[in-house]
């Protein structure tokens, strides 16, 4: 795999609807306009391997993908690779946080309808968001902002784990697993081509590591608040398919490059 240029992105809220968990018509046509100029495109989400594996057929992406916020690994030929805890460890967390007084609730600890609920989604993708290996995306009483996070945060860290910030859902990690890790395992199994480089795309805040980690980053809409932006990331106003293909377009024209129309 040698693509002449990278692009990481976000599903929900940047490539798909934050709502319909669709992408749009003219997002599509990009993918493949990207395709045709071989710069390849890789999911970094929190989703899940069978909440992402269908899309990615739909979108005709062929891998590799980053999954559950960094440390489900799936590689061009379909294989899988899991870094750090399995679930079961951190739900073990999780319930070591609810006996030391903190009003979390996992997602584990939830029926499907509950998911449904919080999620808009309908009972078999509910189901296939509930199909994790290595991370428990979990409810916070109150949803408290940072820093009123600090405190949790620094548990969490004595407990062998990491916390990451989604759109919907706080996430258990394993320690030192978040998207920048993910896309940092995934650079080093392909190389670069020397005309372009690699850029990424993201909503929330736990794509900051991400858009950090590449030499451009962009930011989508006013979720994240402006003094967490990182240093170099550019920020755009819309979110989900119409700020991807804005975010490509300012991709573009910073690497000089150019796709058939």
């Amino acid at each position: 795999m040698n693509p002449r240029g990278v692009i990481f992105t976000d599903l929900d809220g940047t490539l798909v609807d934050f709502h319909t968990y669709l992408p749009s018509p003219p997002a599509v046509a990009l993918l493949h306009q990207l395709d045709a100029a071989q710069i390849l495109v890789i999911p970094v989400s929190s989703k899940t391997s069978a909440e992402v594996r269908p899309l990615m057929k739909e979108l005709e992406l062929s891998g590799p993908a980053v999954l559950e916020g960094g440390p489900v690994i799936v590689r061009e030929d379909g294989s899988e690779s899991v870094t750090g805890p399995c679930r079961a460890d951190l739900v073990d967390v999780l319930h070591q946080l609810q006996d030391r007084g903190w009003g979390v609730r996992g997602m584990s600890e939830m029926s499907v309808g509950e998911v449904m609920e919080l999620t808009g989604l309908g009972d078999a993708a509910a189901r296939r968001a509930m199909t994790r290996s290595a991370s428990e995306p979990f409810m916070m009483a109150d949803n408290p902002s940072p820093p009123g996070t600090a405190g949790i945060e620094e548990v969490i860290a004595e407990l062998g784990a990491s916390l990451a910030r989604g759109g919907r859902f706080w996430h258990l990690l394993g320690r030192g697993m978040d998207k920048a890790a993910g896309v940092c395992s995934v650079l080093a199994m392909i190389h670069t081509g020397d005309r372009f480089g690699t850029a990424a795309i993201g909503d929330a805040w736990n794509d900051l590591p991400m858009l950090e980690e590449v030499e451009i980053g962009v930011l989508l809409g006013d979720a994240v608040e402006p003094e967490a932006l990182p240093p170099g990331v550019t920020r755009l106003e819309r979110t989900g398919p119409p700020g991807f293909i804005d975010a490509v377009g300012r991709i573009l024209g910073r690497w000089n490059a150019v796709i058939p129309g």
